[in-house]
């Protein structure tokens, strides 16, 4: 409203209703051009990003599935506590005492 108003007092009442017309012709072509690239993109991207999708569902159908549980650690050594460690046998000699 208050542009209207804004819009009568500025350009007048004989110059307005042109300009309005002016500008809802401007606005529905850009309207329209941007609904036109919107389906061009959509219609572009459309079948790849399908194809994406299916092979990540397909991916992760695939691994089954997930264990929570933690695995225990690979090297025991670098958990064990300094206790423990003491009563491990030592797997860097060939079975000799160190020197």
């Amino acid at each position: 409203m208050f542009l209207l108003l804004a819009g009568l007092v500025v350009l007048g009442p004989e110059r307005l209703p042109g300009v309005i017309r002016t500008v809802g012709r401007l606005y529905g072509d850009l309207r329209r051009a941007a609904q036109g690239i919107e389906r061009e993109l959509k219609d572009t991207f459309d079948a790849p990003i399908k194809d994406f999708q299916s092979t990540i569902t397909s991916v992760s159908h695939g691994f089954g599935e997930v264990d929570h549980e933690p695995s225990p650690p690979m090297r025991p050594e670098k958990s064990a506590t300094p206790e423990e460690l003491a009563q491990m046998p030592d797997e860097t000699s060939d079975g000799e005492e160190p020197s």
